[in-house]
């Protein structure tokens, strides 16, 4: 059964009470995505950066909170760089590779070495393509075609050319407007989920996200609250497109209408 959310006039106000009550019950944290929910989805995605003025109600947040965790499909450096907040604890390559608060190093459950050999190979598939870009991260790669001319013959093109990767130890998941490409069995954003609730001990546990690649932290949170483990609050996000995933919504106890709207929810929470 999903969280009341004490019903009031719009879904910035219902997201408020929501993830307000579950961050009181202590020791509580907030899970975010970043691309598309802190960060505006931009052409190149190497220019994506957070919200202006986020950054300092994350820091508030990360001051306040057990954890605030960035769970992103972002290498995890990559992802600091675009948040500018040391303080965050960082599950990049969609869980897989975790940068701790503060920390130079990264820690993976994967051997790099192995799983980028796989995604070499399967990214040799590829042809050249217009409007294709590759963002290789080690333990994951996603193939972007947001400005591909036909961006949907452009993915008929895209799976076709890459085939079945699964002799390569590789799964294949989709994104808005990606592909995304990472070590079968190797973790998701669910099972970081999982693992950032236990070690913190959650009781409380906010999630934000925007995409098909979030629902796995999404059911994570939902699951475990079902079984009483936790409070939990799942907050969806939409872009300034309306483009919001189907299942998303359906995940989610409500929808906010793009980043600059989770940006102002996150500002009232941290008290901005």
């Amino acid at each position: 059964m999903a969280e009341s959310s004490h019903r009031t006039d719009d879904p910035l106000s219902r997201a408020l009470v929501l993830a307000g009550s579950v961050l009181a019950e202590a020791p509580a944290g907030l899970l975010t995505d970043f691309d598309g929910t802190l960060s505006p989805i931009v052409t190149d995605p190497a220019l994506a950066r957070l919200v202006d003025g986020l950054d300092e109600a994350l820091s508030r947040l990360a001051e306040r909170l057990a954890v605030v965790a960035i769970v992103t499909g972002r290498a995890p450096h990559d992802a600091r760089s675009m948040t500018g907040v040391p303080g965050l604890l960082i599950a990049g390559n969609h869980g897989t590779e975790w940068l701790e608060p503060h920390a130079s190093q990264t820690t993976a459950g994967l051997d790099p070495s192995v799983a980028e050999a796989s995604l070499d190979a399967a990214l040799a598939r590829l042809p050249a393509l217009d409007g294709v870009e590759i963002e290789h991260k080690r333990l994951s790669a996603t193939v972007h075609y947001r400005t591909a001319p036909d961006p949907d013959a452009t993915r008929g093109a895209i799976l076709a050319a890459l085939g079945d990767v699964t002799p390569l130890g590789l799964e294949l998941r989709h994104g808005r407007m990606s592909v995304e490409l990472r070590p079968a069995g190797g973790g998701d954003k669910g099972t970081a989920t999982r693992a950032i609730v236990e070690r913190f001990g959650l009781r409380g546990v906010v999630v934000m996200g925007d995409d098909v690649t979030d629902l796995d932290m999404f059911i994570a949170v939902a699951e475990l609250r079902a079984s009483g483990a936790v409070r939990g609050a799942i907050i969806g996000v939409g872009g300034e497109d309306g483009e919001v995933p189907p299942a998303v919504a359906e995940a989610a106890d409500v929808v906010l209408g793009d980043p600059i709207e989770a940006a102002s929810l996150l500002h009232r929470l941290a008290g901005g």
